[in-house]
């Protein structure tokens, strides 16, 4: 089942708080990005869902022959780095990603417009990865 744009705001919300409420220790780490990766998977599957392809990732690269991918290739900083691209791309997936981010992280950002054009500003540059 695929939620909508609302659903997927509220569960991020939820997400959100329990982040929030892990500890500052070494061991929280862990917890910590498996709750923001839990968040990001919402944001990509709904992207997915809508056919949402940059350089036919992820969709199209899945149906290639594991030998003509990289090693690892369906990794955290590419599917990172697809959102990334298409929150500029797509004013809908920038509004998910700016209340993932605004929600984990408020004070980073200011508004989704800054947000938008740091990532306008930045793609390509902090990623060791290409789509």
């Amino acid at each position: 089942m695929i939620l909508t744009p609302d659903e997927i705001k509220g569960r991020i919300g939820l997400l959100a708080i329990k982040h929030k409420a892990t500890g500052d220790e070494l061991e929280d780490f862990t917890e910590s990005e498996l709750i923001e990766q839990e968040a990001e998977h919402l944001i990509v599957d709904y992207c997915v869902h809508k056919g949402y392809l940059v350089n036919g990732f992820p969709s199209e690269k899945k149906l290639l022959p594991i030998e003509e991918l990289e090693e690892d290739y369906f990794c955290r900083e590419r599917y990172q780095l697809y959102l990334d691209t298409l929150s500029t791309m797509y004013d809908d997936v920038a509004e998910l990603t700016w209340h993932y981010v605004s929600c984990f992280w408020e004070e980073q950002y200011d508004n989704k417009e800054e947000y938008v054009q740091s990532l306008k500003d930045s793609l390509g540059l902090f990623y060791d990865v290409k789509l």
